[in-house]
Parts: C-alpha cells; sequence; structure tokens
C-alpha cells in the first residue's frame, strides 16, 4: 500500500488551492463515515510518483499531521494541457468496508484484431464493482485475440471471483469488433 504523506489546509477556494500549487503541492480533500471533510495538501513529487505507479485504484495510507487514515482514491483532477494532477479526493475507509471502486478494463490480443479492415471499439475502459476495500482487483484482463467481425465483449461474459459484484448491467457491451467498409473509388466518373 503506497504511503501519502500530507498536511491540513487550513484555508480553501480557488486562490488559495493556486497558492498551494504554486508551492509544490497538490490540494486535496478526504472524506469518509464517521469524519468532517478534510481539506489537505500532497507533495507534488509523492503525487507523480504515485500516478507513474499506476497503483491508483488500490487503497493508499494518507498520513495526516500524525495520523493514518486508510483511504481509496475517489477522484483525480488533471489539467487538460499540462496533465499535471491538479486536485485529489480521498475517501476514508476499512479493510473490511464494503466499497464500489472503479476497476480498469485491459483487453490483450489487440494487435492480431486491429489488422485490414477491422476495427475494435472499446466503449468501457473500467467498470465499477461493489467489494471489500481490502479486495480491490488492480485490474479485469480480457483476452480478445480471437474476436472476428460481429464479435462483441459484454459485462456478463468476463470472468471474476465470487469477492466481486460487477455493478453494471450483464448486457451492457464493453467491446465489439467490426468489418470496416471499403471507401468507393469515384475517379472512374470523370
Amino acid at each position: 500500500m503506497n504511503t501519502l504523506n500530507s498536511e491540513v489546509r487550513s484555508h480553501v477556494g480557488k486562490n488559495t488551492s493556486h497558492r498551494v500549487r504554486d508551492e509544490g503541492y497538490v490540494p486535496s480533500v478526504i472524506y469518509g463515515k464517521g469524519m468532517n471533510t478534510l481539506p489537505v495538501k500532497l507533495d507534488k513529487r509523492d503525487v507523480e510518483l504515485l500516478m507513474r505507479s499506476g497503483d491508483t485504484n488500490s487503497l493508499v495510507t494518507l498520513n495526516i499531521g500524525g495520523e493514518a487514515y486508510t483511504a481509496l482514491i475517489k477522484e483525480i483532477q488533471v489539467n487538460p494541457i499540462t496533465k499535471e494532477v491538479i486536485h485529489m479526493d480521498f475517501q476514508k475507509v476499512s479493510q473490511d468496508q464494503k466499497i464500489i471502486a472503479k476497476v480498469p478494463i485491459v483487453l490483450s490480443g489487440k494487435q492480431y484484431i486491429e489488422r485490414g479492415n477491422i476495427t475494435l471499439q472499446q466503449q468501457m475502459k473500467e467498470v465499477e464493482v461493489q467489494c471489500f476495500a481490502g479486495s480491490i482487483p488492480k485490474k479485469f484482463e480480457f483476452d480478445i485475440s480471437g474476436f472476428k467481425p460481429g464479435d462483441t465483449l459484454k459485462v456478463a461474459d468476463m470472468e471474476y471471483g465470487a469477492e466481486f459484484h460487477i455493478v453494471h448491467d450483464p448486457n451492457t457491451i464493453i467491446a465489439s469488433v467490426t468489418a470496416g467498409q471499403s471507401i468507393p473509388d469515384d475517379t472512374d466518373e470523370i
């Protein structure tokens, strides 16, 4: 579990958030059952390390003034131009608490079907699962290398353990494979 050190922010608001970012921090909040929303700031370098690790859908330990909180990252706001993290939301949880978390879907074998005039359309990049906070899967991976035009992957097709419940409708399409259409050559009509 990754650990992030943070400090309580005494002021909140747009101007304060800009100042916090200029000082090398990421403004954030932590909330949860039995606590008031607490504004904090995280060291920007620690956040960048967390983002590079790709471990953003698992639990983290958030140290705030010497007190440790187990938390789930609920939202990461990114500047669309610089791609820098500008704000984070954390939800305080316990390992044995049931929560809903977003888990990425990874499709392997794309290179075998994206040839010629065949197109893969991935409608869902992540699914919401209900599980214990200490059992959040890192990802769901599905091999689509054998897919042909007309094949679809639905939520119901995914294999996962009994410890998870996928919140989406089982008939929700995750990805589909279609044959492309050739563009008619109009040069003969000249």
